[in-house]
């Protein structure tokens, strides 16, 4: 993982993207999209379906298994990596804390009010993430800076391209400022 990633995934704004991501890919609404938390990073997805039954996606944590598949798809080619032994492996999961990583519901609260919302997330993510790492604001302070900004830029319902570039430029202008 790079710099930015590492810290998206400590405000849980990767898993905020993510749900996104389902949300448009899979066409599911985000009220039916769960984020848990699993320290071990065994499971890496799991769906449920209508009759309550369950299927997941496991594996260990290592990018190589995705990076080959994305290459090789429709084939499994041999990986020769580390396997899961799942009678040494406790699997556990747990509710994310949504008032202490702020990140995630300022995600699913872009999905809820659409249009160029979730553009407005991204872009001040981005600027606020680099500001952390640049040590121009506190990690604490990087979803308020957020919010700020998705409160401040000019939504639009509707957008086209023209928008979102729009969009995006005066919401990276925006928190910039409010650093």
């Amino acid at each position: 993982m790079g710099p930015k990633i590492t810290i998206d995934s400590a405000t849980l704004m990767n898993k905020g993207f993510e749900v996104i991501e389902a949300r448009w890919l899979f066409d599911v609404p985000s009220e039916k999209i769960q984020v848990l938390i699993h320290p071990q990073s065994i499971v890496h997805s799991a769906v449920q379906f209508c009759d309550g039954g369950i299927k997941a996606q496991l594996g260990v944590p290592d990018m190589r298994l995705p990076i080959q598949y994305a290459f090789s798809f429709p084939e499994r080619l041999t990986l020769n990596t580390p396997r899961v032994n799942l009678f040494h492996q406790p699997l556990e999961f747990f509710e994310p804390d949504t008032e202490r990583f702020k990140c995630l519901t300022l995600a699913y609260d872009a999905i809820g009010k659409g249009g160029n919302m979730p553009c407005i997330l991204n872009a001040a993510n981005e600027v606020a993430n680099e500001a952390f790492r640049n040590a121009q604001c506190s990690f604490l302070a990087i979803a308020d800076i957020i919010e700020r900004t998705m409160q401040s830029v000019t939504f639009d319902a509707s957008p086209d391209l023209d928008v979102y570039l729009q969009t995006d430029a005066e919401a990276r202008r925006m928190t910039a400022e409010s650093l």
